[in-house]
């Protein structure tokens, strides 16, 4: 979707952004081709990686909630389900070129409007004014080297989201915060219009 706005998608295409179609089988290539293209350009780039290939929005809810039906596995309310298998390639390639050191696990709470797509946000000007992060700095030497391991270290990781989300959103909305971790940095974002 954001490729296609005019201007900021041409710039991104320029700026090698990594475009996805959410089908593992067209994407593994151009996955594996740009970093490829990072490690040789040697340059920091960082990528944003969504596991979950979606915002959550009330139809992705309901497809993550079939896929658990489907797959009989825990359905949840506050995240979706991730994408394991796009998540365990680009890092396994990541590693394999040595172009990573750490992964940002990065966990978000709205305490008024949750934005439910890039459309709301540009055509109606919804957008959250009181936002949680909650940043942990993982490093890659921390996380399994085998391909399922690493799959089941993300759906823990998640399983873990849901609950830190589940607790947050049980709060009072004046008064929600992230559960701390010890080993992570959480930041309060307060817009005032």
């Amino acid at each position: 979707m954001l490729k296609y706005i005019p201007g900021a998608g041409w710039a991104m295409g320029s700026n090698a952004y990594m475009f996805l179609e959410r089908s593992f089988e067209n994407d593994s290539k151009r996955i594996d081709h740009l970093i490829e293209y990072y490690a040789k350009v040697g340059g920091n780039y960082q990528l944003l990686v969504f596991p979950e290939g979606t915002d959550k929005s009330p139809g992705t809810t309901k497809r993550s909630k079939e896929f658990a039906e489907k797959n009989n596995v825990a359905h949840y309310d506050y995240v979706l389900h991730p994408r394991v298998t796009g998540f365990v390639h680009i890092v396994q390639k990541m590693r394999k070129e040595n172009y990573i050191d750490y992964i940002y696990d990065v966990t978000i709470g709205f305490n008024d409007s949750i934005v439910q797509s890039e459309v709301d946000l540009i055509t109606l000007g919804v957008a959250a004014k009181d936002v949680r992060f909650d940043i942990r700095k993982i490093s890659i030497a921390d996380l399994p080297t085998d391909d399922l391991e690493l799959g089941l270290w993300l759906k823990n990781l998640w399983v873990e989201k849901e609950e830190r989300l589940r607790k947050f959103y049980l709060q009072s909305a004046d008064s929600r915060q992230l559960d701390k971790l010890p080993e992570a940095k959480t930041f309060d974002y307060l817009y005032e219009i």
